[in-house]
């Protein structure tokens, strides 16, 4: 027997009315709605707001037909009974879902590390190159730490593109660890372990499939690079990349934080990020209530971390270094004198047809890094995310419009960081894009998104997943390839710090310093040499080409070359050397070719 919401109730006791003539009907069940599932009981909410374990009412079922007695328990009784029945009082149902995706982190997050070291470590041959360092970008971090600790100012005493925080955090690794190439390779391995615990972070907030964890699990190569120019890249992923765990978790005040932490390592793609955040925080505060306050809650953590920030680069640097690099004036000026772009100049070369046979697509990841953009178009403007043939209950649906729209019915976390991501993305290619490998610097933007996509892809996310994942190994065939080769035919001794050389190229080195030993020589090229004979010596320059040094830094470039008896100069810069630049000429033609190799040419003062 059941309760129904006519009986009386007296005191605790339900009053059974006196029985009616019998009639033959059809039971109707009563109407109950039920509440939250405590453990593995149910817990049935009788009319009036009664809370009645089912245990009561199938005892009142089997009573006396007359008089029940039930006695009601209170919901924190029924609660703590139930759990207290368990044994297990801290289980809930919260607290395994938790636990899972703890798991769930820690074993991607493994295995992202493990992957993105074993890398590391198979391509030792090539990112720990003793060109790569000696004439490269590599070689700037070591000598930027050298530059500062003359006493140099950034900016000021000599040019510079990145953030101060970069110098700062090179400084003090450089300091534990000592101012070599290996140093600058551990620093780098560890900035990319923490990279794979966001990047796992962000996979378990954005709850993804088990087709995109593969895909991502493949595309990794592609996303982290093994080695970066410098240490403000992988730095600039990290945090970024943290922001954007941060962001798909809804700690969108955290977000707005780390990404203001990122302006001071290097003011680009940060200030893009942070103006998103901005807006979603905006968005956000105006459907509170008091707005007010929640717009303090949103962006006082990202004002707090930029006063500490400013705070610190100005006592270690001035005030006046700090406001020549937190806006990216050098880089800008850079950017335009070498024509750097995605549609022009050098950046042609990584996607234009007419540079390449059809299988560097295959071969390279030019080819994925194109399709995965395009993905990346189409659902931002075009398709979304939503599914075909639903509808929610009690919401709106729409038949066209990118995720943008998907957001504007349906705001979510996950659909406000995917747009992040996109948006981020498609302002890399317009404004950011530099020379033909720029992409590698933020490659992971489309990999996360592609990812992102495949686990809302439905039914299909398990082809989806193939395709992208076969052209993600198929990309890695070329520089598979390379590795090998310089596996066999790589030297290292001593005289190049340990670091890998081409044979040919470290012979006809050697053969410079013969020709040079004793007297005054300049090397006029980027880097940091390891190891030089007596008399050999680098520019007091972090980065001698056209549009980067500062006025003061040419002066100085000028008075060391005019007092060398010979300069070296490293070929393959070509136009973009500052040895042919115009407004070296006057230096120039002070000096007279006397020997030119293949790699090296020596210049005599006439």
């Amino acid at each position: 027997m059941a309760i129904n919401p006519g009986d009386k109730a007296v005191g605790g006791t339900f009053t059974k009315p006196p029985a009616l003539p019998v009639v033959e009907r059809t039971p109707v069940a009563p109407r109950f709605r039920w509440a939250k599932r405590y453990d593995s009981r149910m817990i049935s909410v009788l009319p009036g707001n009664i809370a009645t374990p089912v245990s009561a009412i199938t005892h009142i079922a089997s009573a006396a037909p007359d008089t029940i007695s039930v006695r009601i328990p209170a919901m924190k009784d029924v609660a703590l009974n139930s759990l207290a029945g368990t044994g297990q009082k801290k289980r809930g149902n919260t607290l395994p879902h938790h636990s899972t995706s703890r798991r769930r982190l820690v074993i991607l997050a493994a295995g992202f590390a493990i992957l993105l070291v074993l890398l590391q470590i198979w391509q030792l041959p090539r990112i720990a190159g003793w060109t790569f360092f000696s004439f490269f970008d590599p070689g700037t971090a070591l000598k930027g730490d050298w530059l500062i600790s003359l006493g140099m100012k950034p900016a000021i005493d000599f040019g510079y593109t990145h953030g101060l925080a970069s110098l700062m955090v090179a400084h003090w690794g450089f300091a534990i660890l000592g101012r070599t190439p290996a140093a600058y390779l551990l620093m780098t391995s560890v900035m990319e372990v923490l990279m794979a615990v966001v990047i796992a972070r962000f996979a378990v907030a954005m709850k993804l499939s088990r087709p995109a964890l593969w895909f991502l699990f493949i595309a990794l190569p592609i996303a982290i690079m093994p080695c970066y120019l410098t240490l403000t890249h992988p730095l600039e992923a990290l945090l970024l990349l943290w922001a954007i765990a941060e962001q798909a978790r809804g700690r969108r005040p955290r977000a707005l934080a780390i990404c203001t932490a990122c302006l001071f390592v290097k003011p680009s793609m940060a200030y893009v990020y942070g103006f998103l955040l901005v807006i979603w925080t905006l968005i956000a505060c105006y459907r509170e209530k008091d707005h007010r306050r929640a717009l303090v809650r949103g962006l006082a953590p990202a004002m707090v971390t930029g006063v500490l920030m400013a705070a610190a680069m100005t006592w270690r640097f001035g005030i006046k270094s700090l406001l020549l690099t937190i806006v990216p004036i050098t880089g800008m000026r850079t950017y335009k004198d070498t024509h750097f772009g995605f549609f022009s100049g050098s950046g042609l070369q990584f996607w234009w047809p007419a540079y390449h046979p059809w299988y560097y697509y295959i071969i390279t990841p030019a080819g994925i890094w194109l399709v995965m953009s395009a993905i990346l178009l189409w659902v931002l403007l075009i398709r979304g995310l939503r599914k075909k043939n639903t509808r929610e209950a009690g919401r709106k649906t729409h038949p066209a419009g990118g995720l943008l729209t998907d957001w504007i019915y349906r705001p979510s976390h996950w659909r406000e960081t995917a747009i992040s991501i996109g948006l981020m993305h498609i302002a890399f290619v317009l404004g950011f894009y530099g020379w033909k490998y720029a992409w590698q610097y933020y490659s992971y933007l489309p990999v996360l998104f592609t990812a992102l996509v495949i686990s809302r892809c439905g039914v299909r996310q398990v082809q989806v997943a193939t395709v992208l994942g076969i052209l993600a190994v198929g990309s890695q065939v070329r520089n598979t390839g390379l590795t090998f080769w310089c596996w066999q035919n790589k030297i290292r001794n001593k005289h190049t710090g340990y670091l890998w050389a081409y044979s040919q190229q470290y012979a006809q080195w050697q053969y410079v310093c013969r020709r040079v030993r004793g007297h005054p020589t300049l090397i006029l090229s980027n880097g940091y040499l390891p190891w030089m004979p007596k008399g050999m010596s680098m520019p007091l320059s972090w980065f001698p080409e056209p549009g980067i040094p500062t006025t003061i830094e040419m002066r100085r470039l000028k008075s060391e070359a005019l007092a060398a008896h010979y300069i070296v100069v490293r070929h393959g810069y070509g136009k973009f050397g500052l040895w042919v630049n115009p407004a070296f000429a006057s230096v120039r033609h002070q000096f007279s070719l006397q020997w030119q190799g293949k790699y090296f040419s020596i210049l005599r003062k006439d």
